[in-house]
């Protein structure tokens, strides 16, 4: 493989790798044209890495014909253009309509009416590009050396009508919504912290930033890239569409080109937009604190006892009444004014009376086999015999430790296993 080729896919990775924060600060935000926009990034990173490993090599020819996974991913990159942009314009849009801070659809965030918005502008015209692009595909799809999947289209009007005027339009639109926004935020800068808190937007002024920086730096991207590849077709000669012409005989043959390594100005592009939205939203501190709630919730759920292991650490007593049904203390159940309280020795001495009323003794293993000894009941407060009041002088000492620290408020418990005799 090239070592040009293996850079670019590592590249991809990295910066597919790097889009899952974002994706998940947005998916817990339910921002959803950012989720779109980092998917489509996501998407197009993640095909540029497995593509160039695939079809990298020399035998390229013979490495796969990439059925039914280019059949899939050669419509997902003809809609991935303009789902790019129709998020982004989507997501300017929601900034624009905050600064205006007038009552209406774009501020009831909640509502199932801005997310039909959203979503209508976001997904219909990368759907009907999806849907449509059989029509105007020349050949099922080809494959080139290092690129991999790619559509096949002939140079004909329908493929602008269906294709490629429809980037342009939304970075027009995107543009000037984009400028309309500018001008909006220098007008009320000092103002927009009150507007962001009167609009109930969940934002604050260094999250507004943040994504007005992110969607300006999108359109100077993907406008002129959309530009581009609008011109581009124009110096082919078109034709008018004709069915039969289009979709011959040879139309589900698989071809194969080498024209050799080239980086790919959308290629490069993408992976650039991918890492700067992790700077920008990976690296906040909302994302630093909901790194630490992942790794805690690692930690907690790794450092969980195999429930095999509990059993050497559990204390088997027998009662003689059978009132004896249940010792089990946990701060947890108690009511929160009991929480607030702060003290734990009021349970304690439920423990020692409901202990006093029951006949209590230790048994272990080895003292299995004799027989049970009667005797008089133990003293109040005693709770095992032949032990040297062992566990009853480690529970008031963790007890007295956490009243006088206290650290009440935090969850204590004490496991019995109780068995009727």
């Amino acid at each position: 493989m090239d070592s040009r080729a293996a850079g670019l896919a590592a590249f991809a990775l990295i910066s597919w790798i790097l889009l899952i924060p974002p994706f998940i600060w947005h998916c817990k935000c339910k921002n959803f044209p950012a989720i779109c926009l980092v998917f489509w990034l996501s998407f197009v990173n993640f095909n540029v890495f497995f593509n160039t490993m695939v079809w990298g090599h020399d035998n390229f020819y013979h490495a796969w014909d990439g059925k039914i996974w280019c059949d899939v991913t050669v419509r997902l990159e003809a809609g991935s253009s303009t789902g790019k942009i129709c998020a982004i314009t989507s997501l300017i849009l929601n900034l624009y309509m905050i600064l205006r801070a007038k009552p209406g659809v774009f501020l009831e965030f909640n509502s199932w009416k801005k997310r039909a918005i959203d979503l209508s502008i976001c997904l219909i015209t990368p759907i009907f590009i999806m849907s449509t692009n059989y029509i105007i595909s020349a050949f099922r799809y080809g494959v080139f050396k290092y690129e991999g999947c790619v559509s096949m289209f002939g140079p004909n009007y329908a493929t602008i009508g269906l294709d490629h005027m429809w980037p342009i339009i939304w970075s027009s639109i995107a543009l000037v919504i984009a400028i309309m926004t500018l001008y909006s935020f220098f007008t009320q800068r000092k103002e927009i912290s009150n507007i962001l808190v009167c609009t109930n937007s969940g934002l604050t002024y260094q999250r507004f930033a943040r994504l007005l920086i992110f969607c300006l730096l999108i359109i100077l991207a993907m406008a002129p890239l959309s530009g581009y590849y609008f011109a581009d077709i124009f110096k082919y000669k078109l034709h008018k569409f004709e069915w039969d012409e289009v979709h011959q005989e040879d139309w589900g043959e698989i071809m194969y080109y080498d024209v050799g390594f080239t980086v790919g100005y959308r290629r490069l592009v993408n992976s650039i937009l991918s890492i700067i939205a992790f700077l920008l939203f990976g690296l906040g501190s909302d994302a630093v604190e909901m790194y630490k709630s992942i790794i805690n919730d690692t930690i907690l759920l790794f450092s969980r006892k195999v429930p095999g292991e509990e059993k050497d650490q559990v204390t088997f007593l027998t009662t003689l009444p059978n009132r004896a049904t249940r010792i089990f203390s946990n701060k947890s159940d108690k009511t929160p004014s009991q929480n607030s309280a702060g003290t734990t020795l009021n349970e304690y001495g439920q423990f020692n009376n409901a202990m006093s009323d029951m006949d209590v003794k230790h048994t272990s293993t080895s003292q299995s086999n004799k027989s049970k000894e009667s005797g008089p009941p133990l003293p109040n407060g005693t709770f095992f015999s032949n032990v040297d009041n062992y566990l009853e002088q480690e529970l008031k000492s963790i007890i007295m430790q956490e009243t006088e620290t206290g650290k009440s408020g935090q969850k204590c418990s004490y496991r019995f296993q109780v068995e009727q005799v």
